[in-house]
């Protein structure tokens, strides 16, 4: 009996070491599936808060969506705090795929055999698609990990000793699932049935008691990762409930779904796709055989995990048709990926389990070096020289047929056969039309273009302008994701675009590979600012360089502009001493240089008033000039319309080390309200403004 457990033992650790080397095959002829490709947006948003976790969290990006999802963004963040970018990136994505990897070999080598575990762990391991989800810094790589290890702890409670222990620790890895994305709550019952099944498959009377005793232990590890996550968002911004800007959006896209992508594309079926067809294929004849066994004499794993697959696939289908395409995106549908490769584990791979021990060494051998020979250029060119189609027609002939011989030799290399035209069919490196995946150059270069970003910006806010017609666009376009792109972005339509002034701390970055665009830059801005009473300078100018060739970096800072009034005659100067409170928590102090005004705390609170008292109805061009200080807080300055209900415009002034002035147009041939100072922080802090003259003017 030692023996034997000392060989199991020694069987699993080379399983496990084969493994965790198979990325090998991947990394070693080209290590791009490591590399977030530089279009796509979303997982550069969470390197920057990898990468500066607290000023986003709590500064730039408080309360964002993005910044909700901990259990993914928290570990990110260590590990990049720990080592340079390029290994932290390495780190992360690897121990994300080898959690993945080896959590879905332990489910099956605890309900299948170790021997059909390794198989389909090989065959996940190597699969590009996977690749696709963990290969890049997205919430889905680490949200399939966390729920693959989910069902391998599960399956531990169920199957072993350490019930409690091994349910806590899966309560806990559903928590990181479901808070890394929210959306896999729906796959939640899926891993609570799976548990209650594989109970009652070895005691039918202990179902009840299983789910019982279950709950308790599972929650209390729900709640061992949420109680800390609570404490860390408290910590950084003063609000516990962390995961309260994933609900809202949720509730916002399944009312308001806007991005529509069909699973169609080129007259065919989207190409990740095909193996979670394939996959449910199996499950359904899984599941078939089962019901029409005369005797007990299938397996009950493969039903469950059939089930499984089934289902999700069920719901994913339900909302694609009701116009929530999910399975159009491959960045959800690679969610039904662990389901697939347990019902490849149990049903496809499970014949090998009686083959002789000789045999099965040498099949493990060469699929092995087959699927890991699909990264390399020679096979995989050789490959696509094959019409996809026919690869895929080869692929369901051949998998059919080994599904119809069920066991012995020839079944398992026609299953293996099968899987492997159907990997190399549905696998272009593309995604649209687009890469999946970026390079390691790509990756330090964006890295690079950040650090210079970093080392003048602070912990300021920071806005990017660059025009999306130029070569080095897509370069850009990484380097301005990693600050949340939209979120921070003036325009892509350099020197074009700028509509309003930036809080005075913000730095602008400016892209593009024209000569001298600091000067260009200069002279939009400060046209776009003119009426804000701020202007831009320069701080650091770099040349640096893209995969497209040379372009600059210009970070500008912003100034208060001289105090100057517009062209034109003053109309009328408006005593301040008219200014009235616009609410009573307001209050209005007389200086030697003016009136200082302090604000209710509240977005949008009224401080002070005062009418006007000019007739626009002429149609003469009329200012309204505002000489100020703000010294706390942001302060809108606006003229409402004559029923005193809505602004009709709106200056926003911010702290300066000077006084400033704005310039406000009166709409011409409508009457006019009163102008107003109002509040512009969205927390409860007050701001406090120095108005120091106001004047009407009418322009040449």
């Amino acid at each position: 009996m030692t023996r034997s457990r000392s060989s199991t033992g020694g069987v699993t650790g080379l399983c496990i070491a084969v493994l965790l080397a198979l990325p090998a095959f991947v990394l070693c002829p080209r290590d791009d599936a490591l590399y977030t490709p530089l279009w796509q947006a979303d997982p550069w948003f969470y390197f920057g808060f990898f990468r500066d976790f607290i000023n986003f969290k709590r500064d730039l990006f408080p309360d964002s969506y993005y910044g909700s999802r901990l259990s993914w963004i928290v570990p990110g963040f260590v590990v990049h705090s720990f080592f340079s970018p390029l290994l932290a990136n390495a780190v992360l994505h690897l121990t994300v795929h080898s959690i993945a990897v080896l959590s879905l070999f332990f489910v099956l080598r605890r309900t299948i055999g170790i021997r059909s575990a390794y198989l389909a762990a090989m065959i996940f391991s190597l699969h590009p698609w996977l690749w696709a989800a963990t290969g890049w810094d997205h919430v889905n790589g680490g949200a399939i990990a966390y729920l693959l290890l989910a069902s391998a702890l599960l399956t531990a409670a169920a199957m072993g000793g350490l019930k409690k222990l091994c349910l806590i620790a899966a309560g806990m890895a559903i928590a990181g699932a479901v808070f890394a994305h929210l959306f896999l709550i729906a796959f939640v019952p899926l891993l609570v049935a799976y548990y209650i099944g594989l109970q009652g498959s070895r005691n039918l009377d202990g179902v009840k008691r299983s789910l019982v005793a279950m709950a308790p232990w599972t929650i209390g590890g729900f709640l061992a990762i949420t109680v800390p996550l609570c404490a860390i968002n408290y910590a950084v911004d003063r609000n516990p409930w962390f995961w309260s800007p994933s609900l809202r959006t949720a509730q916002n896209v399944a009312q308001n779904y806007s991005w529509t992508e069909s699973i169609w594309s080129d007259n065919s079926l989207v190409p990740w796709l095909w193996f979670i067809v394939a996959g449910g294929a199996v499950a359904i004849t899984a599941i078939v055989r089962a019901w029409k066994a005369v005797k007990r004499d299938w397996c009950a794993a493969s039903v469950l995990f059939s089930g499984q697959l089934v289902l999700a696939l069920g719901l994913m289908i339900a909302l694609q048709l009701a116009g929530i395409t999910l399975l159009g995106h491959y960045y959800y549908a690679c969610y039904l990926l662990p389901f697939v490769f347990l019902v490849i584990g149990a049903t496809v791979a499970r014949p090998v389990e009686a083959l002789p021990v000789r045999v099965y060494f040498v099949i493990a051998i060469l699929s092995t070096f087959l699927f890991g020979g699909l990264w390399y250029e020679p096979v995989a060119s050789a490959l696509q020289r094959i019409p996809g189609s026919l690869e895929i027609l080869a692929a369901a002939i051949v998998l059919a047929g080994a599904l119809s011989i069920r066991s012995g030799m020839s079944g398992v290399v026609a299953a293996l056969v099968a899987l492997g035209l159907l990997t190399s069919a549905v696998y272009t490196g593309m995604y649209r039309l687009v890469p999946l995946h970026g390079t390691r150059a790509e990756y330090l270069r964006t890295v690079r273009a950040r650090e210079f970003v970093e080392q003048e910006r602070g912990d300021a806010p920071i806005r990017f302008w660059y025009d999306k017609r130029e070569p080095g666009y897509f370069e850009y376009f990484a380097l301005n994701a990693t600050y949340m792109a939209e979120f921070s972005r003036i325009n892509e339509e350099f020197p074009k675009g700028c509509t309003s002034a930036v809080d005075p701390r913000t730095r602008i970055v400016v892209l593009s590979d024209q000569d001298r665009i600091e000067q260009t830059a200069l002279t939009a801005l400060d046209d776009c600012w003119q009426s804000y009473g701020t202007r831009a300078a320069v701080d650091r100018v770099e040349t640096l360089q893209s995969g497209k060739g040379p372009y600059r970096m210009a970070i500008l800072r912003v100034e208060p502009a001289p105090v100057q009034p517009p062209d034109g005659d003053t109309l009328l100067s408006i005593p301040l001493t008219q200014l009235q409170l616009g609410d009573s928590h307001a209050s209005i102090e007389r200086w030697q240089e003016g009136m200082s005004v302090t604000t209710p705390p509240g977005f949008g609170a009224f401080a002070a008033r005062t009418p006007l008292g000019v007739d626009t109805a002429r149609g003469e061009h009329l200012v309204v000039w505002v000489k100020a200080r703000v010294f706390a807080g942001e302060v809108g300055i606006g003229i409402l319309d004559s029923q005193q209900k809505t602004l009709l415009t709106e200056r926003t002034m911010w702290p300066l080390p000077a006084a400033t002035a704005v310039t406000l147009t009166l709409p011409s041939r409508q009457a006019v309200g009163d102008l107003v100072i109002m509040n512009r922080m969205i927390d409860s802090r007050v701001s406090d403004i120095l108005v120091e003259g106001i004047e009407i003017r009418k322009l040449p």
